[in-house]
């Protein structure tokens, strides 16, 4: 499959709604809480002002066609610390085809090089092998656990939180080509 990595687009949001009702469990807790065609497009409203105001960055992950598949996100930009939050997640029929990973891989190189970002965090829960190898894929490097971190369902998680700084090795793997 030919994919490729792009800023969201406010006709993204009938693409947003389709993923949002195929989600599992596990996409659901990384999707807004407003999965209706208003929550989509608020969503790309939002994400069109953060990176008007230079605190994100967010690339969707798209077939050769230009379909969404997925996102890639820096939020929480800080320019005095030079800090960013890194998210992603893949739509269900995508993975395991490493998009997610190269996708991250691209957006990690964008912002560290492009934008001078030095320091890049995230965090996933321990029950999650698929995020974990995502971003160890990408180079980054757990720090530490955080117990009973996160609360779906009324489930409690812990967490690993991971980091990546401008000088770590880069990982000499695929990577998406970002598109204007």
């Amino acid at each position: 499959m030919t994919a490729s990595l792009r800023r969201w687009h406010r006709d993204d949001a009938v693409a947003l709604v389709d993923i949002y009702a195929r989600a599992d469990p596990d996409l659901l807790n990384n999707l807004p809480d407003d999965r209706s065609l208003a929550g989509a497009q608020a969503w790309l409203d939002w994400v069109r002002g953060a990176e008007e105001e230079l605190s994100a960055v967010a690339l969707a992950i798209v077939h050769g066609d230009q379909t969404p598949l997925g996102n890639v996100m820096a939020t929480a930009i800080d320019r005095r610390h030079s800090t960013a939050w890194i998210s992603y997640w893949l739509d269900s029929s995508a993975r395991g085809q490493g998009l997610a990973a190269a996708g991250l891989r691209s957006l990690v190189d964008h912002l560290h090089d492009e934008l001078g970002i030095y320091r890049l965090e995230l965090g996933y829960r321990v029950n999650n092998p698929g995020s974990a190898a995502v971003a160890q894929s990408a180079g980054f490097i757990v720090e530490g656990r955080q117990r009973e971190r996160l609360l779906y369902d009324g489930a409690r998680f812990d967490t690993e939180e991971c980091a990546r700084l401008a000088g770590d090795p880069r990982p000499q793997r695929r990577r998406l080509p970002i598109r204007a």
